[in-house]
């Protein structure tokens, strides 16, 4: 898809939230939902993580103390796994923070005077 094709699909996707005062912009619904995305993924991994945690009843720094030196391959597979999880737990977190950071109102105008959002509490009111 090209720029040209997704500058003028994005506001036919966030414009139905503006209009109907969900959002006062096309801009902080696209953001809104990227942070919805984002959260999402923080979660999923985080949960795998928490599974693991209460399947080995530890953290993953007492689980890799358990390991050095005498962990058998399908313990260093499953550490290879916990490992990538908070790697990707990290990851989405640093993204969440860039975005939540960003100033997207000079990407393209909204449809002007729109009413007051009613904005989820889950992203500070973004």
């Amino acid at each position: 898809m090209s720029t040209n094709q997704i500058s003028q699909t994005l506001p036919q996707l966030t414009e139905p939230l503006v209009r109907a005062g969900c959002y006062p912009s096309s801009e902080q619904a696209l953001k809104h939902i990227v942070l919805d995305f984002v959260d999402r993924r923080i979660a999923w991994a985080q949960a795998k993580v928490r599974r693991l945690e209460k399947k080995h009843g530890q953290t993953f720094a007492e689980y890799t103390r358990t390991l050095t030196g005498q962990a058998p391959p399908a313990d260093e597979d499953e550490w290879m796994e916990w490992e990538s999880l908070l790697d990707m737990v990290e990851g989405w977190r640093v993204v969440k923070v860039e975005i939540q950071q960003s100033d997207t109102s000079h990407l393209w105008s909204g449809t002007g005077d729109h009413q007051r959002a009613n904005l989820p509490e889950s992203h500070g009111g973004i």
